[in-house]
């Protein structure tokens, strides 16, 4: 299936509507040109607003994006706790909210890869100050916190996931990689 965007979709619509013929100038108004068109113009923007573009990658996952920013994130405390999540032992956040893993990250070990647009979706847990107990560390955040690693991954939420349990975040692929629910 081609995708067209924008103007050229419209010039195809355009160009492949027939034009009414004025043959008899009194059965058939002059506006009529005029209204097939305001009628293609219509049908246009029908069709193009249903052709927009995801921001993850292809994924099929529908999700309508973050809402406003909240206050700065406390730390997490640990270890994380663990919930059944898709049949198997998962970590969860101290609201109870899946924990995930990005595999982008995997290419950059001891840093995050998700900044900017990315971490307003995926928020990162941030890490409690002092020692950690091992598996858990700590890792510089572009935006200056510390976030929490388990194993040496950064762990995150996902603001499309409002209620324990849910694992909305899971094989989405997104902000170039797949998350995963993080798991001991």
């Amino acid at each position: 299936m081609h995708r067209f965007t924008g103007v050229s979709a419209l010039r195809r619509i355009l160009v492949t509507l027939p034009l009414i013929k004025e043959t008899n100038v009194t059965t058939i108004p002059k506006f009529a040109p005029l209204t097939s068109t305001l009628t293609a113009i219509a049908v246009a923007a029908a069709l193009l607003a249903g052709c927009g573009g995801g921001g993850y990658g292809g994924s099929s996952a529908a999700y309508p994006g973050p809402g406003s920013p909240g206050p700065s994130p406390s730390p997490q405390t640990v270890p994380l706790s663990t919930m059944t999540l898709k049949g198997a032992t998962g970590f969860v956040n101290n609201a109870n909210l899946t924990v995930y893993v990005f595999d982008l990250d995997l290419q950059s070990p001891g840093q995050s890869s998700c900044n900017g647009q990315c971490s307003q979706n995926w928020p990162p847990l941030i890490a409690p100050a002092g020692n950690l107990p091992s598996p858990y560390s700590a890792i510089a955040r572009q935006d200056g916190h510390s976030q929490l690693a388990y194993k040496g991954r950064p762990l995150y939420t996902f603001a499309g996931d409002s209620a324990p349990g849910q694992t909305n975040g899971d094989n989405l692929d997104a902000f170039g990689g797949i998350w995963h629910i993080a798991r001991p």
